[in-house]
């Protein structure tokens, strides 16, 4: 493939990391990739590099193309290396709302090809030889109390029609009571990042390049060209697998709203798990052990940016797990977050009805794993001209056939919310000098508003207060030290570096004035 000069140069840029690294993070080891220097071409490029974009290049690269993935920051450091990581087709109380929604058909097609994406995890593991602690494992989705009950039969009932083999238990090797469960046996559960890694490996083995620290800042639709902070990538189709697209067009972030949640290691003694587990009950509680001896707790989802104090999730959690596996510790916290549609389904295909080679896959609701499995298999069909069983009930612009417009118009009204309130309530923002060392805030700051954030050390970093992607002003991430936008979900670091889109481009830097007095309060 020839090689030309970069049409552009600027500066390297820089990455934040994550405060809360994840178990997954922390217990795995990745080669370092180059950035991306040079306009090439290829045959297809991936943006995203977590379980979707990884998947589609392996599976394309695999078939003799030639692939180029790219990434802002490491490979499978974002929410894939986030998750509790479980490959399993039971996904809490799906199917009851799939078939209220769409009917039985769509609920079946979306447990076949969840249950295929399991089957295609073990076979890529297995072909390209990847450890990473995969294992067959039975999923539970159980009720607490007996109040539940109803909801647990009901959607045992819709699994069935869905053509699950699911079946009703009272037992379940959980350390407290539950009054039943809905139980499906081989589903597996595995080390996302140590999976990835090897489909990363592969890829490369096939010829294909991956690209770290290569943001992509912009496309080209008609061209199918991606443009990243130094150099672009011409290919023949594109595949946006960044979590949701970087680019507007295509409207899919007015049709998701955006959840975080948090997890646990912990050490527990003798409570290993053979099975995965999630209640119905709230707060939702997930549980699964891994091969190596931790018990993985997790739960208490909020919206983005509407908590003011995220740490309590994480106490909610210790505690909860104290009461339930005495002696137990904590050995890695983090937190992740994932967008669901009005509508219960993924959004996988092309990006809208006008753009043929564009592909696109979000919309995962937590369950990632395998729905990001299925947008690879769908979208590698797709770019060769194959036909797909699933490729029309995931259909990412169905919504231009006149579906999910209830769920686009609730989105729309929740982020013009967010837009008036927020800038109502900074008419009376405490001033910037008031903030405590650790504590963030959007204050004022020589008469104007902005998002500070005071160190241990007493220094302030003041950056705009309003989100680079659509204007909503963004809020304190108090457990990860983040600012989040609650409108559409974009995440930036203490200086104002992104760490998740669908925003682009960092906050502007808001220093204070030589003449204010930023001395903290005695």
């Amino acid at each position: 493939m020839a090689r030309v000069e970069p049409f552009l140069m600027v500066p390297p840029a820089q990455f934040a990391t994550e405060r809360n690294p994840s178990l997954w993070l922390s217990t795995s080891q990745s080669p370092s990739y180059p950035s991306l220097e040079l306009d090439i071409q290829a045959d297809v490029v991936v943006v995203g590099s977590g379980i979707t974009g990884l998947s589609t290049a392996r599976l394309l690269s695999g078939q003799g193309l030639r692939v180029v993935v790219l990434d802002a920051r490491r490979v499978c450091s974002g929410v894939t290396a986030f998750t509790t990581a479980k490959l399993t087709a039971l996904h809490s109380t799906i199917y009851s709302d799939l078939i209220r929604i769409w009917g039985e058909e769509v609920a079946a097609v979306y447990a076949d090809a969840n249950q295929a994406a399991i089957g295609k995890v073990k076979e890529l593991a297995a072909a390209d030889g990847i450890e990473c602690d995969l294992r067959e494992a039975s999923a539970y989705t159980y009720a607490q109390s007996e109040e539940h009950i109803p909801e647990i039969e009901a959607e045992l009932n819709a699994a069935l029609k869905a053509g699950l083999q699911a079946s009703l238990t009272a037992d379940s090797e959980l350390p407290y009571e539950i009054a039943g469960a809905i139980r499906l046996d081989r589903q597996a559960q595995f080390h996302p990042r140590r999976y990835c890694l090897g489909l990363a490996e592969s890829i490369t083995k096939n010829e294909g390049l991956i690209f770290e620290r290569s943001p992509a800042l912009a496309l080209d639709a008609a061209n199918t060209t991606v443009t990243t902070d130094r150099a672009r990538v011409k290919a023949n189709a594109v595949v946006i697998a960044t979590q949701i697209p970087f680019v507007n067009r295509g409207g899919h972030f007015t049709r998701m709203t955006p959840s975080r949640s948090y997890a646990l290691a912990l050490r527990a003694p003798s409570q290993a798990m053979e099975g995965m587990y999630i209640s119905v009950d709230q707060p939702t509680r997930s549980l699964r052990s891994t091969g190596d001896g931790y018990l993985i707790v997790g739960g208490e989802g909020h919206p983005v940016g509407t908590d003011p104090d995220t740490t309590r999730r994480y106490r909610a959690l210790e505690q909860w797990s104290d009461e339930r596996f005495p002696g137990s510790t904590v050995e890695f916290k983090w937190s992740a977050q994932d967008y669901r549609s009005a509508d219960r389904l993924p959004f996988i295909g092309r990006l809208t009805s006008g753009t043929e080679r564009v592909f696109v896959a979000t919309g995962f609701a937590k369950w990632g794993m395998t729905n990001g499995t299925v947008a690879a298999m769908i979208i590698s069909d797709l770019i060769h001209g194959t036909s797909n069983p699933w490729a029309g009930t995931f259909d990412s612009t169905r919504f231009a056939l006149g579906q999910g417009g209830p769920g686009t118009v609730a989105g729309t009204f929740e982020a013009a919310k967010h837009f008036v309130v927020d800038r109502l309530k900074s008419l009376g923002r405490r001033p910037a000098t008031e903030l405590k060392p650790g504590e963030g805030d959007v204050v004022l700051l020589d008469g104007k508003t902005v998002a500070a954030f005071r160190a241990e050390d007493g220094q302030i970093h003041a950056i705009s207060a309003t989100c680079t992607h659509l204007a909503c002003q963004i809020s304190f991430n108090k457990a990860e030290r983040s600012w989040d936008c609650p409108c559409h979900g974009s995440r930036f670091d203490i200086e104002g570096r992104v760490l998740q889109g669908p925003a682009i481009k960092n906050l502007a830097s808001k220093e204070p004035g030589p003449a204010t007095d930023l001395a903290a309060d005695d």
